[in-house]
């Protein structure tokens, strides 16, 4: 039974309208960016707008000013306020508590630096274009341990559907590894990357009161990557696929800083990573450097609360630490190849999910051309067994007419005069198939080197009972 209502034609007035604000929250303090400088402004009235918070931290950034220098008598002006997360502008004169939350992050965008839509960097668009407002952290976990982890996992990492966490045996693992790792510098053992230099410069020995030094410099000089960062979805990925790799317990890293690697991720606080600067064969030492530059506080950051920021003050803002190196630590976070690998893990997977579309539309072709299945029979199959094009034919045949699903278009040409149906049609599974047994051998590669230890040099806890560190050298993906 249908109802069916008239409105009346005018409606009374209610305070609930939905143009009255909502009611009153408690919002104690909000973080207010300015050119980089973050601020934490108190609203110490229940009124205060958002006009009042930036002009604060507009003063507060004028305090920072170098007196003498050329911009310290300049005058700046408030061009627009925006929420950080989302990237929406704020009313000045709406009231804080109106249209923020305790701890919220907005940033202030003066005069002087209006965005121009031609020449604005690509990084001023990051939030809207690539991170929707409505992005909400996962709370469901996933495992990982090192040697399991498959493409579609790793993409969905990528998307922030979960969060990370090691298994037992992974952590006993790293335990071990490092164990050995610090057994190796109390009996002053010379092991490569540890107490040494890199490249030719393996043969110096580095003081124990150096070592540390030794790993952030490591890390600082490989931060050399340029261009735009990778996106959101990409970095996520990214370290995923660096802490699958760890996870491991082959590269002597503590799990103190594996921990505080998880924790960034669950987070969402992503490190600038550039698009280029990566060398592949030889590793992804400039993205991955850049990734661990952000985790030890340095360079930039993001996260959906708090946007572009110092990384320091993006991990305080989550209760984050900043990773403390220790001996080998700056060369097992940046040796690998992740970055090349979570690309071609992501490429792998819509490759896939492309080439079943395709069967689909040819079965779509073939029913609407009025053709038969005649050669995708199963025994025609099995007289040239070839992997792809055995399991394309068997999809065509579920797709389009059969014993269990029979088609009436099927039946209504049935007996035609042709023969036999155009090469384009019958031969899909053969063109078809070849595509789909390349995208299995990619699969195999790509799946093999996301579970494999990447480093150099690499901790052997068991070999021969005794204590040894191991030199790798990284091979290059795809080589066929």
């Amino acid at each position: 039974m249908l109802l069916f209502y008239t409105l009346p034609s005018s409606l009374p007035a209610s305070p609930s309208s939905a143009i009255n604000p909502p009611p009153d929250k408690k919002v104690e303090v909000v973080s207010v960016r300015v050119r980089g400088e973050w601020f934490a402004v108190p609203c110490t009235r229940s009124n205060t707008t958002i006009r009042i918070i930036g002009e604060e931290a507009l003063k507060r950034y004028e305090k920072l000013k170098p007196q003498g220098s050329h911009v310290a008598g300049r005058e700046e002006k408030i061009y627009q306020i925006r929420k950080t997360k989302g990237g929406a502008i704020l009313d000045p004169d709406d009231q804080v508590n109106h249209v923020l939350d305790d701890n919220d992050f907005v940033s202030v965008v003066l005069e002087t630096d209006k965005p121009n839509p031609v020449t604005a960097p690509a990084e001023i668009h990051y939030v809207p274009e690539q991170v929707p407002g409505k992005f909400r952290p996962p709370s469901d976990f996933m495992t990982l341990d090192g040697y399991n982890l498959i493409p579609e996992e790793l993409v969905k990492l990528g998307k922030g559907v979960y969060k990370i966490k090691l298994s037992m045996d992974s952590q006993s693992r790293i335990n071990r590894s490092r164990d050995m790792l610090e057994r190796i510098l109390k009996e002053n053992k010379v092991a490569y990357g540890v107490n040494t230099g890199f490249g030719k410069f393996a043969t110096t020995v580095i003081s124990d009161e150096n070592i540390i030094e030794l790993q952030e410099n490591l890390i600082r000089s490989h931060a050399a990557g340029v261009g735009v960062p990778l996106s959101p979805h990409k970095t996520r990925m990214l370290m995923a696929l660096r802490i699958n790799v760890l996870a491991k317990g082959f590269s002597g890293i503590s799990l103190e800083t594996l921990n505080r690697y998880i924790d960034a991720f669950n987070a969402s606080c992503l490190p600038w990573v550039p698009e280029k600067g990566t060398v592949g064969a030889s590793g992804d030492l400039a993205p991955l450097a850049h990734l661990a530059l952000g985790l030890i506080g340095e360079g930039k950051m993001w996260s959906p609360e708090s946007g572009w920021a110092e990384a320091k003050y993006v991990l305080e803002s989550h209760n984050l630490k900043p990773i403390s190196l220790g001996a080998k630590e700056g060369i097992a976070l940046l040796n690998g190849t992740q970055l090349i690998t979570s690309i071609g893990a992501e490429a792998l997977h819509r490759a896939e999910i492309i080439a079943k579309q395709a069967d689909v539309v040819a079965a779509l072709s073939l029913e609407v051309l009025k053709g038969t299945t005649r050669a995708f029979d199963g025994d025609i199959q099995k007289v040239r067994p070839h992997r792809g094009q055995s399991h394309v034919a068997y999809r065509l045949r579920s797709l389009l007419h059969s014993d269990t699903h029979p088609s009436e278009m099927a039946e209504s040409h049935r007996f035609c005069k042709r023969v036999q149906d155009a090469y384009t049609l019958r031969c899909c599974p053969q063109v078809h198939g070849i595509v789909h047994d390349t995208i299995e051998f990619v699969r195999d590669i790509i799946t093999t080197e996301m579970n494999s230890a990447t480093d150099n040099p690499l901790v052997f806890v068991e070999r021969e009972k005794s204590y040894r560190v191991e030199i790798f050298m990284e091979n290059t993906q795809l080589k066929h």
